[in-house]
């Protein structure tokens, strides 16, 4: 197949050096000389001059001069010098190469961590210039005509889709080779999510995600992950249980009700139709997790929960219609304030949803107005166990390092970026979850604010923990999204029945997902 890349930059190269001692000095300079001692044999006449003496007879008589007669003989003496240079190493002179970085950590707890990533990254490795390159949260379609164009930078923060879109096309660097030959790598280190920076056309449940599985052309990053989040102080003003290990969804609701405060517009919780965090786990909880819709080869693909997983997304609904402990999505601004959020204004006790792991955000504007912690997700209805979904944005490597020949290098920066010193700091700045399992164990991780930052280290290890699926062609998320998503709103605010909500998005979805299956079965597309 060929590759949809084109050459962006020309690689320089440097000259060769002459042979001889020039030759040498040419390495040297280039950082490849070697200690070299040359040993030369000089063979050189010198004239010496030797006093030989000569004994001449002499005559004893009266006023007869008598003389001694002296010679002077010249004799050619070899004398063998020894002259030896030696040819000193030069220090070693390393190939400067620069990676352009696509991502959309730009501002906030994340892009704090990506600056400090970069900064000391060019500490440990000034052979590798990084060249940051910001782009919007929406650049699906950015991605695509890049990738078309093969203009790419070597490393980019994508997602499922985007790299499910063109990794059967060969825009994406397989780099399991490279990575086998990093010091320590391990692949059972990182929370893996299959087929988002792998191509294992696997997700059937469960999935096996103790070790990263190839074949690979990224590493893991940014993860994201629903929770439960709850205000200490307008429980304890309540005299209301806080959120407890076992305690149901209807449980909670129980102590919602107490906390609900309609004098000071103090509500329990908020309503939202966040499939991921807060509709699927709450649906699962009536029908033991069921969510399969069968893909090639029996694999599983995506689908609305089964069976009774609709009461979930009822549970939800009336708790603005029935229980009046959420606020509707109207009354949602009035009541953020200055502070972004109702939660962070301080005027909702529970949020069940994907702020627990972004609470770097939450901090500058909670300050110290009011206790706040993470705590156990409720049990389902119907299961002795809480449920939960997380999804990953990787780090991809483009077939562009290729081009560029730093394939090499830009390995060893995402290696970087996944690894304990990078992960370890997002978790400080807590714009994301980390994917690195042993930050759980930094005492920085888990210090507060906020309470109970264990938790998020709790639901990424929960047995029953799901992930996003990908296994489908084209920009399909966006897609089920915009057919789901405007029936749940309706549900929200009242103009049809949750009921009648999920069965019209259900059969919405099925049917896009039918037409997933027909292309996939046609061999019109790969995924």
């Amino acid at each position: 197949m060929r590759k949809l890349i084109s050459r962006r930059r020309m690689l320089r190269g440097a000259a060769a050096g002459a042979t001889g001692v020039a030759g040498l000095a040419a390495l040297a300079a280039c950082g490849e000389a070697q200690v070299v001692t040359v040993e030369k044999i000089v063979e050189k006449e010198v004239p010496v001059e030797r006093v030989v003496e000569k004994e001449v007879p002499v005559e004893r008589v009266v006023e007869k001069v008598v003389k001694e007669e002296v010679a002077v003989e010249t004799v050619v003496e070899k004398v063998v010098t020894r002259e030896v240079q030696v040819m000193m190493e030069a220090p070693p002179e390393t190939r400067t190469v620069k990676i352009e970085h696509a991502t959309d950590h730009t501002s906030g707890p994340r892009g704090a961590a990506m600056s400090w990533a970069i900064e000391r990254f060019a500490v440990q490795r000034p052979d590798i210039k990084v060249k940051f390159i910001p782009q919007d949260h929406i650049y699906y379609e950015k991605i695509a005509v890049e990738a078309v164009a093969g203009t790419l930078s070597e490393t980019n923060l994508l997602n499922g889709v985007s790299f499910q879109q063109f990794v059967g096309a060969g825009i994406w660097l397989q780099i399991d080779d490279i990575l086998a030959k990093k010091d320590g790598y391990d692949p059972s280190n990182y929370w893996f999510q299959p087929d988002i920076y792998s191509d294992n056309m696997d997700q059937s449940y469960p999935y096996d995600a103790t070790r990263l599985q190839g074949p690979l052309y990224g590493m893991p990053y940014q993860g994201a992950l629903g929770g439960l989040m709850y205000n200490i102080n307008l429980f304890e003003g309540a005299g209301a249980n806080q959120p407890t290990e076992g305690m149901r969804y209807s449980d909670l609701l129980e102590e919602m009700k107490k906390v609900r405060d309609p004098d000071n517009d103090v509500w329990g919780i908020r309503a939202t139709r966040s499939e991921q965090f807060q509709v699927f786990p709450q649906m699962y909880g009536y029908n033991n997790g069921q969510a399969r819709v069968e893909g090639p080869n029996g694999h599983q693909v995506w689908g609305p929960p089964l069976d009774d997983g609709w009461r979930g997304w009822q549970d939800i609904v009336d708790y603005i219609h029935v229980e009046n402990v959420s606020y509707t999505p109207e009354q949602r601004s009035g009541l953020s304030g200055e502070f972004g959020s109702p939660f962070s204004a301080g005027k909702q006790a529970v949020e069940i949803g994907g702020s627990v792991y972004g609470t770097g955000g939450r901090i500058p504007t909670i300050r110290d107005r009011f206790q706040w912690s993470l705590g156990p997700m409720p049990w389902g209805e119907n299961t002795d166990h809480a449920n939960f979904e997380w999804n990953d944005q990787p780090h991809i490597v483009a077939g562009t390092a290729t081009v560029t020949g730093v394939e090499e290098q830009a390995v060893d920066w995402v290696y970087f970026l996944s690894g304990p010193e990078v992960q370890g700091r997002v978790s400080i700045d807590r714009g994301h979850l980390p994917t690195w399992k042993d930050v759980a164990n930094f005492p920085e991780a888990v210090a507060a604010p906020p309470e109970g930052m264990h938790h998020l280290y709790d639901y990424i290890a929960n047995p029953n923990l799901r992930a996003m699926q990908w296994y489908v062609p084209g920009g399909f998320y966006s897609e089920i999204r915009a057919l789901w998503r405007p029936v749940m709103d309706g549900a929200l605010v009242g103009e049809i029945s949750a009921q009648e909500s999920t069965d019209t998005a259900s059969e919405r979805v099925n049917n896009l997902l039918a037409k997933f299956q027909e292309q996939l079965n046609n061999g019109d597309v790969k995924r």
